[in-house]
């Protein structure tokens, strides 16, 4: 009992660290920006296989500081200025609220256009058709 009333008083600093490896943050990043209403999945042919689906995500950190690259995919048409606002304010507060890292920075590139078509497409499609 005693035990843990030390724990609960010390000081936060003094009971550890919380170490986030890049591989959590990368995939943080690309799971804020994938759920953010605007970006598509994409994958064709052996992206899947060879990590080259979008979103992409490359972090470069030092410490508790980060900088995150991302590629997307968005469907033609759609205004850019608000959805890569959206993209930015959502990986900013994934990584801020779950990874504890300051962002020093966010560059998104949009690197596929999708044209919207009615029924799915072929990376969207359901194999039991």
């Amino acid at each position: 009992m005693a035990e843990d009333e030390d724990i609960h008083s010390a000081d936060a600093g003094s009971r550890g660290a919380l170490n986030v490896d890049d591989r959590v943050a990368r995939k943080l990043a690309e799971h804020a920006a994938a759920t953010t209403p605007g970006v598509l999945a994409y994958s064709a042919g052996m992206d899947r296989l060879t990590g080259r689906a979008l979103p992409r995500a490359r972090v470069l950190s030092a410490g508790r500081r980060i900088r995150v690259h991302i590629d997307l995919a968005v469907r033609w048409g759609r205004p850019l200025p608000p959805l890569v606002r959206a993209v930015h304010d959502n990986v900013t507060t994934a990584l801020r609220d779950y990874g504890s890292y300051h962002v020093d920075g966010i560059d998104l590139a949009v690197t596929k256009l999708r044209v919207a078509i009615d029924g799915p497409t072929d990376d969207e499609t359901d194999d039991a058709r």
